[in-house]
C-alpha cells in the first residue's frame, strides 16, 4: 500500500510539474512580434499595454488599419504578423461604377466593405503591399478572400493570376472560381515566398479574366499575407 501510496504521489508531482512547465512554455510563447509597435503606431483606437495578456489578445483579434482599408492581427500558434488588405485598398477596375460593382457597406464598423460584381466582362483587380512589415524568414500564402452570392455565373474561364516579388520574380498562375460556394468565404491561392534580405521590398499582384464571358456574383474581401510556418 505504502509503494501505491508513493507512486501516485509520485504521479501527482510529475503532472503539476508538466503543468506547470506547460504554463511557463505558455508565458515565454505569449509575447507580440518585435516590430508590432511601429506597425500598430497609426492606430485608431488604443493598443492594450496594460498587461502583456491584454496586448497579445488584442493583437490576435486584429487591429485595423489605414482608415479601414488593412487589418493586421498575430497569428496565435505563430506568434508571426498577418495582414489583410482589404477591398478598399484595391484598385478593382470600375469599382466606382453601380452598374458594374456594388459596395456592400459595413455600418457597424466592425468588418470591411465588400465588393460585389454586378456584371462585367473584363475583371481586373491589382494591388501592392510592402514585405518590410512581415515576420523575417518566414514562408507566407498570398491568398485572396471571396466568395460568391447567388446570382454569381459566367465563371467558366479561369482567371489569371500574376504576382511580382521584390526580387523581379514573378509567380503565374490559373485558378478557377466555379468552386467558390455561395455566402461562404473562401481563400483562393495566388502564390507563396519567403521572407528573406532578397525579398525586402514591395510585392505587386494582379488578377485578371477578360474573356466575352459576362461574370457576376464576385464577392471581394481582400487579398490576405498569412504565415505558412
Amino acid at each position: 500500500m505504502e509503494a501505491e501510496a508513493e507512486i501516485q504521489e509520485e504521479d501527482k508531482e510529475m503532472g503539476s510539474q508538466k503543468k506547470h512547465e506547460q504554463a511557463v512554455e505558455a508565458r515565454v510563447t505569449r509575447r507580440p512580434p518585435h516590430n508590432y509597435v511601429a506597425i500598430v503606431k497609426d492606430s485608431p483606437v488604443p493598443i492594450e499595454t496594460s498587461s502583456l495578456d491584454k496586448l497579445c489578445n488584442q493583437l490576435y483579434n486584429g487591429v485595423v488599419l489605414q482608415g479601414g482599408k488593412r487589418k493586421y492581427w498575430v497569428d496565435r500558434h505563430l506568434n508571426k504578423n498577418c495582414f489583410m488588405l482589404f477591398a478598399r485598398e484595391l484598385e478593382i477596375n470600375w469599382s466606382c461604377e453601380p452598374q458594374y460593382w456594388k459596395w456592400k457597406i459595413d455600418e457597424s464598423g466592425v468588418d470591411a466593405d465588400e465588393a460585389e460584381l454586378r456584371s462585367m466582362r473584363s475583371l481586373e483587380i491589382s494591388g501592392k503591399f510592402r514585405t518590410i512589415v512581415l515576420s523575417p524568414k518566414t514562408r507566407y500564402n498570398i491568398l485572396l478572400v471571396a466568395s460568391m452570392n447567388e446570382s454569381s455565373q459566367g465563371w467558366d474561364v479561369p482567371v489569371n493570376i500574376n504576382v511580382t516579388l521584390p526580387d523581379k520574380s514573378n509567380l503565374e498562375r490559373t485558378e478557377s472560381l466555379q468552386h467558390i460556394p455561395q455566402r461562404e468565404r473562401t481563400n483562393i491561392f495566388m502564390g507563396e515566398f519567403m521572407t528573406s534580405s532578397e525579398n525586402i521590398g514591395e510585392i505587386t499582384f494582379h488578377i485578371s479574366e477578360c474573356s466575352n464571358n459576362w461574370k457576376q456574383g464576385l464577392v471581394v474581401k481582400g487579398v490576405a499575407f498569412q504565415p505558412m510556418d
